[in-house]
């Protein structure tokens, strides 16, 4: 089965409001930014469906597109990197076989471990009473789990602390349910001052501190480990798989968030985490076709004890596909219709279209 087309469509749907920053604290280039979608039509007339990252260059996408076209797609071995952009031509081609097959993506990922996944709302940078605010919009919607963005122009450890708990406190007035994860982004840098914080944030529903002190390196990892033996919030942090065994060793984290190269490779990611005791969650931004693959991809990971970092479906205007998403109590419904489960909107395409370009 030999790819014959590849449509790529670069658009540009606008957030909802507030859903990164708000008005104070506005960050123009999260609001607004081309992204791309693409369908890769076969020769058996199946059509799989795939999304190109942001900042994506147009040689890049040109190489890799021309080298799509003829490649067959059942003989192509996922493992072996096959072009510029190997996770976005993995999706187009799990989405085939799917097809092909009769089964959902996630068949070929090994297998689901649930039939549902929980996702966080997950947000960036704004005051507390706009924060709330948003909040209640989340919670609204059935998110219970609220992830945001710290920390950007506060430069002193008070400042830096001060604008987490004030964050924080304003969440949980209107919605003491709400579990609130703070994306420190490694700006709080010292141990004390993470130490500080979460003294401030006691009786909080905190679902963890993600990123909380400088990136971690060979000098110091003890200090990561400090800090996480003298608080009682969990500890997360983005770890990539040859760092999983160091940071169990060094009892770094309470929580990896792992995310590897493509949907395969972050399963694979996620069985090791769960061998050494990690749990953790994984994090996707992308319009409905790489949500849709993120949903699948969250479905297999055996070590996702905490809510995804997947909003997509919910981000933007419009998802850019047919199919609806189910969201109730905070998760996603797995789907499980063959492949990835979702086809183009191409009236709503053609509303947000900045260009197209056909490699045949």
């Amino acid at each position: 089965m030999k790819i014959t087309r590849v449509t790529h469509y670069v658009v540009n749907v606008p957030e909802t409001r507030w859903w990164w920053s708000d008005d104070v604290y506005g960050q123009p280039e999260h609001r607004r930014a081309d992204r791309g979608v693409a369908e890769v039509e076969t020769d058996a007339g199946i059509i799989g469906l795939t999304e190109t990252n942001r900042g994506t260059t147009d040689a890049v996408l040109e190489e890799a597109c021309t080298a799509w076209v003829s490649a067959d797609v059942l003989a192509v071995n996922l493992a072996r990197p096959f072009s510029s952009l190997p996770a976005v031509f993995e999706q187009a081609v799990l989405d085939i076989r799917g097809q092909a097959l009769g089964v959902p993506i996630w068949q070929l990922l090994g297998g689901r471990v649930r039939d549902v996944v929980a996702a966080a709302q997950v947000t960036g940078y704004k005051t507390p009473e706009n924060t709330a605010e948003d909040a209640i919009r989340g919670w609204e919607l059935g998110f219970r789990t609220y992830k945001m963005k710290c920390i950007t122009s506060e430069t002193t450890p008070e400042d830096r602390i001060a604008y987490v708990v004030d964050r924080v406190e304003a969440i949980h007035r209107v919605l003491p349910d709400m579990a609130v994860r703070p994306d420190i982004r490694w700006r709080l840098e010292q141990t004390w001052v993470a130490q500080e914080l979460a003294r401030r944030l006691e009786g909080h529903k905190i679902d963890c501190l993600e990123s909380p002190i400088a990136r971690r390196t060979t000098a110091n990892y003890p200090e990561w480990r400090r800090l996480r033996e003298s608080i009682a919030i969990p500890i997360g942090d983005h770890v990539n798989a040859p760092d999983l065994l160091t940071v169990v060793r060094e009892g770094a984290v309470d929580y990896a968030i792992v995310k590897g190269v493509g949907a395969l490779d972050t399963v694979r990611e996620s069985y090791l985490a769960h061998e050494l005791g990690l749990g953790g969650s994984t994090q996707t931004t992308a319009y409905g076709p790489a949500a849709a693959l993120a949903i699948h991809v969250g479905a297999c990971m055996p070590h996702l004890t905490q809510p995804h970092d997947l909003s997509g479906a919910m981000v933007w205007e419009d998802t850019l596909v047919n199919e609806a998403f189910p969201f109730a109590d905070g998760a996603f419904a797995v789907p499980d219709r063959p492949g990835l489960g979702y086809t183009l909107n191409h009236n709503a395409v053609n509303r947000y279209l900045v260009r197209k370009k056909v490699f045949e």
